[in-house]
């Protein structure tokens, strides 16, 4: 099944194009045990279209079969301090918002459940659904947490006070039926609430995140395009937001009262969409130049960061192993001795950087690279460090 030709948000046609990118991987966080896995690692095409009326961005050549969430999908960024942070703050801002204690609180794809345990550790009952995770039950400070190893269904969300989705939306082929499936299994309790998350698609346009364009993600959000998203679906937003840096946006909206959609904010300009593709070429030209001279200095550089950004940092630039860049560090470590997709990178620990130290460090987020920064300092290496 293939992405359709109109806005899968406003239902608005045609959509204008926006920029193609040919032949990446199908899965950035998908992991691949050997080099030649890697080599071989299912591909796909790009081919972004924006809506001209509500401003949102879809891969219009996306194709569901070319991906599987399965055991092997690994993007847990939990092995971050800074992350972790990030996630207890939020899930402490919901939890006093709105009285989160002794409540049924659904997650869907809720991975590992590390969310889903901050936001039960009050005293809640948290009920997780994720096809990449076994089937679990374990206690969560005073509540408990039960995961379901398969994709959620709108009838498990019947009766539950608080839903919650985070970096899921974008990967759904249809992202409107989801919402009015919730609405309509919600709405048996009028006065639920549901919390979405979602990477944010102006970050990528404004800021030129193009490391950001993976092909598993289906849909680009803008916050004119998330908000109106659950006005259409008949929930009323209570609050929308940018946060870690506007990477993120965010969404906490309730069933029930009038949904208006008075509170829908702007699409972004013409000019950011008309713009992108000239910016986008002459971002990634000025990389390839940079990694060309770091090549010709004989300069040893490593990637920090074996996400999509990276990912797609490698894939973009066609830097593949031998050609400059053989390792990726990454801490999470379920990543490493895997390889980076197509490329072929070896994925290494912070740790290993003692044996070979390194020349230049390039950081995928600027978000951690403070955090990247103190752990060099700790593995007692002295080199460059960049933000990409």
């Amino acid at each position: 099944m293939k992405a359709c030709d109109s806005c899968p948000i406003c239902g608005e046609a045609p959509l204008k194009p926006l920029i193609s990118i040919p032949d990446v991987p199908a899965l950035c966080n998908r992991l691949c045990a050997s080099e030649i896995e890697a080599a071989d690692f299912p591909r796909g095409d790009i081919s972004l279209a924006y809506c001209t009326e509500c401003g949102h961005v879809i891969n219009a050549a996306f194709d569901q079969a070319r991906v599987n969430y399965d055991e092997r999908f690994e993007n847990t960024l939990t092995f971050s301090p800074q992350f972790r942070r990030y996630a207890e703050a939020t899930a402490d801002r919901l939890i006093d918002r709105y009285g989160l204690i002794g409540k049924r609180i659904v997650e869907i794809g809720c991975g590992g459940g590390d969310f889903l345990s901050l936001l039960c550790s009050p005293g809640n009952y948290g009920a997780g659904y994720d096809p990449s995770q076994p089937s679990s039950r374990y206690g969560a400070g005073g509540g408990t947490v039960e995961i379901s190893g398969r994709n959620f269904a709108a009838k498990d969300a019947r009766g539950a006070e608080f839903v919650c989705c985070r970096h899921v939306l974008e990967h759904l082929f249809e992202p409107m039926n989801l919402l009015w499936q919730l609405h309509e299994s919600m709405a048996i309790r009028p006065g639920g609430v549901v919390f979405f998350e979602v990477p944010n698609g102006l970050f990528i346009l404004d800021r030129l995140s193009i490391w950001d364009i993976i092909y598993e993600h289906v849909s680009y959000f803008m916050p004119s395009s998330l908000a109106r998203a659950f006005h259409a679906a008949g929930f009323t937003v209570e609050c929308a937001r940018s946060d870690f840096d506007d990477q993120y946006l965010w969404v906490e909206a309730r069933v029930g009262g009038e949904a208006s959609a008075s509170g829908v904010p702007p699409r972004p300009s013409d000019l950011l969409y008309s713009s992108f593709n000239e910016r986008f070429r002459e971002r990634l030209e000025r990389w390839q130049q940079r990694i060309d001279e770091l090549r010709s200095n004989r300069r040893d550089v490593v990637i920090w960061g074996a996400g999509a950004k990276g990912v797609m940092f490698l894939n973009l630039l066609k830097v593949s192993a031998g050609a400059g860049i053989d390792r990726v560090v990454d801490i999470n470590p379920r990543k490493h001795g895997h390889f980076i997709p197509l490329m072929g990178q070896r994925i290494v620990s912070p740790d290993s950087l003692r044996q070979n130290p390194p020349d230049l460090v390039i950081v995928m987020n600027a978000e951690y690279q403070h955090e990247i920064r103190c752990m060099i300092n700790d593995v007692g290496v002295a080199c460059e460090v960049v933000s990409a």
